[in-house]
């Protein structure tokens, strides 16, 4: 079978490429980037760099679909927010492709943080905060019980903590650039993935997202077992008939389980289920319930956070974890390239000091879905 994964930028892009790779067939990665650190697995077909699909649409659309044809590509996997812009490029595809993803309404229904709470409160149990959309800044409450984020973001990013009146433009809050004002909670963070066959559950991992950047995106995934979450992610599939990976974020305060949010595709909680879930040579999924390994990405964690362990006196737990996880990044059997993350590396920060942004934006701006008018 041949396969396409896009969003090669990401780790998880890299685990997917190996569990394909694993089942005897041809794997080809696609992305944005010249240098990510998909392309540099040995053992895949090659690298498709596509057109930017957040500033040159119709460019990406057209290479990827004639790559598609051209290649007859069984199965596309995609990994990150390049699946909105997938979305568009199908409904242009004349080809035979199985795209891993769940049908265009659907898809962008979850990725709104207003519209998606109807469809994931009351799943198993699990409420959803009390949350209000914010089209002016007049809208915003002058109420510090609660947090304010943009309708359309990712990785905690423009997190306003304390909210109140003026706080906000009408350049950066209007109609078009919805707000959600949500009730502040506090407790214990906890996420899940999912990997979904037309609202079948195959395969599920409850995790607890820990170092993470800015209290954001997390660079370490202690895997759990937790009979709510895997059965909030069995009745989401039954609710919804989703189709493809699915992956929520949730705080548990006072013992009620709060969902947050949901990231309608790929996130790092697969590498917990490296030694389980399987595509094999017919291009079938097969998940075996085992042990699951805590992740970690790369070797970062002592550069980034030994400071704070230091003033929290937590320097020592930090090796353990350190020590006790398995780095997402290195495989035997498929390695990466040697200097691979330092190619990697070395274009974001280019573009971080190019475009005059924090290293975060600069990893994901030009594949961002922020809106309809993303493709106005």
């Amino acid at each position: 079978m041949d396969v396409l994964i896009t969003g090669a930028r990401a780790p998880v892009a890299l685990e997917w490429a190996r569990l394909a790779l694993a089942g005897g067939h041809r794997v080809w990665l696609a992305d944005s980037l010249h240098w990510p650190l998909g392309r540099f697995i040995q053992g895949i077909e090659g690298y498709i760099k596509l057109p930017p699909p957040r500033f040159q649409f119709g460019a990406f659309s057209a290479t990827l679909n004639g790559f598609l044809n051209r290649q007859h590509i069984d199965l596309l996997i995609p990994t990150c927010e390049e699946i909105f812009y997938l979305a568009q490029a199908k409904h242009q595809s004349n080809n035979h492709t199985h795209w891993l993803m769940p049908e265009k309404n659907l898809l962008f229904q979850l990725h709104n943080k207003f519209d998606s709470l109807p469809l994931l409160d009351g799943l198993a149990g699990v409420r959803t905060p009390a949350t209000y959309l914010c089209q002016h800044p007049d809208d915003i409450r002058d109420d510090r019980n609660t947090i304010l984020k943009p309708v359309f973001s990712r990785f905690g990013r423009q997190f306003i903590e304390h909210p109140e009146p003026g706080v906000l433009t009408s350049e950066q809050l209007n109609p078009r650039r919805p707000w959600v004002q949500q009730r502040r909670l506090s407790g214990e963070a906890l996420c899940n993935y999912a990997l979904y066959q037309h609202g079948q559950l195959i395969a599920h991992q409850a995790y607890r997202p820990l170092y993470r950047f800015n209290q954001a995106a997390a660079s370490y995934f202690d895997p759990i077992d937790d009979a709510r979450l895997h059965q909030f992610a069995l009745e989401f599939g039954q609710r919804t008939g989703f189709h493809g990976q699915a992956a929520f974020d949730f705080i548990e305060q006072d013992g009620q389980l709060y969902c947050l949010e949901c990231n309608p595709r790929a996130t790092s909680g697969l590498h917990c289920l490296r030694q389980q879930l399987q595509l094999n040579s017919a291009g079938e999924f097969v998940y075996r319930k085992d042990t699951s390994h805590a992740y970690r990405v790369g070797f970062g964690l002592p550069i980034f956070f030994s400071l704070n362990a230091i003033r929290q006196c937590q320097f020592p737990a930090l090796w353990r974890d350190y020590f006790r996880a398995q780095d997402a990044l290195k495989d035997a059997q498929f390695p990466l390239q040697f200097g691979a993350q330092a190619q990697t590396l070395l274009e974001l920060v280019a573009r971080s000091v190019r475009y005059r942004m924090p290293l975060t934006d600069a990893s994901t701006f030009d594949i961002e879905w922020n809106g309809p008018e993303a493709l106005a």
